[in-house]
């Protein structure tokens, strides 16, 4: 990032971001141990909070990057799930 130029706050940001973060296949292990189910998920290649914290607009992440494990990791920034417990209708 100093390579590019960013600011040391903007570093500091991002560095919590990636400290602080769960892998996608890690969430859905957990989410499956305890008994619940995902309803429904949307990748975004740009997390959409970004517009305000960066500037940047929201993106959704191509459908093909979103289904191939361990490589959306790399280039997804934000995922929202909807779950529910698996007994619920």
């Amino acid at each position: 990032m100093k390579l590019f130029g960013e600011k040391k706050q903007k570093m500091k940001s991002l560095m919590y971001i990636k400290k602080t973060g769960i892998s996608i296949e890690r969430f859905k292990k957990i989410v499956r141990r305890e008994k619940y189910a995902v309803v429904a998920e949307k990748y975004f290649l740009f997390n959409p909070i970004y517009k305000y914290k960066y500037n940047l607009k929201a993106t959704r992440q191509c459908t093909l990057i979103a289904r191939i494990p361990y490589l959306r990791n790399f280039l997804t920034t934000a995922v929202y799930f909807i779950i529910k417990a698996k007994n619920q209708n």
